[in-house]
């Protein structure tokens, strides 16, 4: 190096707090051993970090764009971006996706829908005894579950009015030799109709006594019939 010295004013830090330097000029802290710049107007002029004082040594020189990113390397400044996949922006219904490893969606369809059900529920239907309630549903084939239900007009066996009482196939003998007594009702479906078949007595347990069971007056309640279809 050539024999050139360059000699500034310098203070101690403790000195350096009382004086006001001109616009431009550089002293040196010998406390901290750096420098302070001063613009003339701020009290110990403005103290410049020391590169111990200024976040480590880092060793990082450039930073590669990973898997699902783009702008790498950066080896001063620069932008890192998501790359874009094989998927068009845009709505998708019922969708289909495909996810990789990175949590990314690589593919996206349009998938259909869930099950479609189509209900058929028919009006109160008044029960006869030995007789068959036949009601059209309309659901063009044969539907996938028929039930019905009894609705309480007048309150007996602890039902009151409005009370509904799910009913299905519970057709039954009385077992007494040497007849041919069948009671409950039945639920039967075809393609176009939905009947309940009606023994001779229908029997229910008691609401509020379920241990035991009575017939009911066929004229206290109304029976409505459901068929359900999915696709």
């Amino acid at each position: 190096m050539p024999n050139i010295q360059v000699k500034l004013r310098r203070g101690t830090a403790t000195e350096h707090n009382t004086f006001t330097g001109a616009e431009g000029e550089v002293t040196v802290d010998t406390t901290n051993d750096t420098l302070r710049v001063h613009d003339g107007s701020t009290a110990g002029g403005i103290r410049l970090a020391k590169l111990s004082e200024a976040g480590g040594s880092g060793t990082v020189t450039s930073v590669g764009s990973g898997t699902g990113l783009t702008g790498g390397p950066i080896t001063t400044s620069g932008t890192l971006a998501l790359a874009n996949t094989a998927v068009s922006p845009g709505s998708y219904t019922n969708t289909n996706l495909t996810v990789d490893a990175q949590g990314r969606i690589t593919a996206a369809s349009n998938g259909s829908g869930g099950s479609t059900v189509s209900k058929f529920t028919s009006t109160e239907q008044t029960l006869t005894a030995t007789s068959t309630i036949t009601v059209s549903h309309g659901l063009g084939g044969v539907p996938d579950l028929a039930s019905g239900h009894l609705v309480c007009k007048t309150a007996e066996f602890g039902y009151s009015v409005g009370d509904e009482l799910e009913v299905g196939m519970s057709w039954f003998s009385d077992g007494s030799p040497g007849t041919s007594q069948e009671n409950g009702i039945a639920i039967v479906k075809t393609s176009s109709n939905v009947l309940a078949l009606i023994g001779e007595s229908v029997e229910v347990p008691n609401r509020t006594n379920l241990a035991q069971a009575g017939t009911i007056t066929l004229g206290n309640w109304r029976l409505v019939l459901t068929a359900l279809t999915f696709s």
